[in-house]
């Protein structure tokens, strides 16, 4: 995390915390008094949310809010902290629907709750329903949380707004595209419409939801000037940390990263890198890239993989056009005539940190 940004979390990031483990002590208080089923659930979520992250999404709610000239962090703490309980539970979707064991250096919630139901006939059916109810306990808890802000009803809409809008019906969209492109033939995949879903999945949900969220708390309506800066760096950054995200899931170190290496071409996904690649590649590693992806492959399978993105420029291409977003990002800041230059520099060091990221 970038100097800067580390400022702004080592003062904010223990109090959105702090928000956190108070509402969560008040369910698990509520849920004693219902069935230890419900308390159980809570504790597992408890144990997802704190094990790990960035806490990136709340972190830009508050820096926008105070971008936006708000007045009172402690008043929409509550929203920062729903935030976060939002993307918790959108990951714990995108682990179950991916497969993914791994989350943080730890289990995910599906994997979590093999062990619930070792011996039984079905294992694997078990722990994903679970975790599916988690999940939209967890997605209910988020929305709850921001209820308890102490801002007016007006920008609680104005925030469930932006949060139903941007963060669940266009990130949904962007998945789906992203899904059913999975099961494509890469041969066939299309690099216009896998773009189209970073823009509605990673780009609103990482980015311009929170800023825009912090932007609408402080009084900034969807017309306003700094609203715009906002969504026009957001969408760029956006692209630009999904793309690096994806070079992580090929050629990265998972005990950085936190997840295998590889899993995206296991799940067949048509990342630009395995898009460039193929359409670069020699027909004999044409053929091998088509058919490896979507299928669990060896080490010896994934570094030919990794070898071959390398060897046609795909990964090359893919950091250059990063940086080209960043890029946009950036200026978007520079050409706004409301941005403050000491929190502006926290989005410039930010953008720039997006494609140094090593996790």
């Amino acid at each position: 995390m970038p100097p800067k940004l580390q400022q702004l979390a080592a003062e904010w990031s223990p109090r959105v915390n702090e928000v956190i483990r108070e509402y969560l002590a008040e369910r698990k208080k509520a849920a004693t008094e219902l069935t230890p089923h419900l308390l159980h659930s809570i504790e597992v979520l408890e144990e997802f949310v704190f094990r790990g992250g960035k806490m990136l999404r709340p972190l830009l709610v508050i820096l926008a809010y105070q971008i936006a000239e708000g007045e009172d962090i402690e008043a929409i703490l509550p929203v920062a902290a729903g935030v976060e309980l939002f993307h918790r539970h959108l990951l714990n979707i995108d682990d179950i629907a991916d497969r993914d064991e791994k989350r943080y250096g730890g289990p995910t919630v599906w994997k979590a709750y093999e062990a619930s139901f070792a011996g039984s006939k079905d294992v694997d059916h078990h722990a994903r329903s679970m975790a599916e109810v988690d999940g939209t306990l967890l997605g209910s808890f988020a929305f709850d949380l921001i209820n308890t802000a102490k801002v007016s009803p007006k920008l609680k809409l104005a925030v469930l707004k932006i949060m139903h809008q941007q963060m669940y019906f266009q990130t949904f969209a962007g998945w789906q595209i992203h899904y059913y492109q999975n099961q494509e033939k890469l041969a066939d995949a299309n690099e216009a419409e896998f773009i189209k879903g970073l823009e509605l999945v990673t780009a609103r949900y990482t980015f311009v939801g929170p800023l825009t969220i912090g932007c609408a708390l402080a009084g900034r309506g969807e017309k306003d000037q700094l609203t715009k800066t906002f969504s026009e760096y957001g969408m760029h950054v956006g692209l630009a940390f999904q793309m690096q995200d994806d070079i992580l899931g090929l050629f990265g170190d998972t005990k950085e990263t936190g997840k295998p290496v590889g899993n995206d071409v296991r799940e067949g996904k048509k990342t630009l890198l395995l898009q460039r690649a193929y359409a670069k590649a020699k027909p004999a590693d044409k053929k091998f890239l088509n058919q490896m992806c979507g299928l669990p492959v060896t080490p010896v399978q994934l570094e030919k993989v990794q070898k071959i993105v390398v060897d046609t420029g795909a990964l090359s291409e893919c950091q250059l056009l990063a940086r080209d977003e960043v890029d946009v990002g950036i200026t978007a800041l520079q050409n706004s005539s409301e941005m403050p230059i000491q929190l502006a520099e926290v989005l410039v060091e930010l953008a720039d940190f997006v494609i140094r990221r090593k996790k």
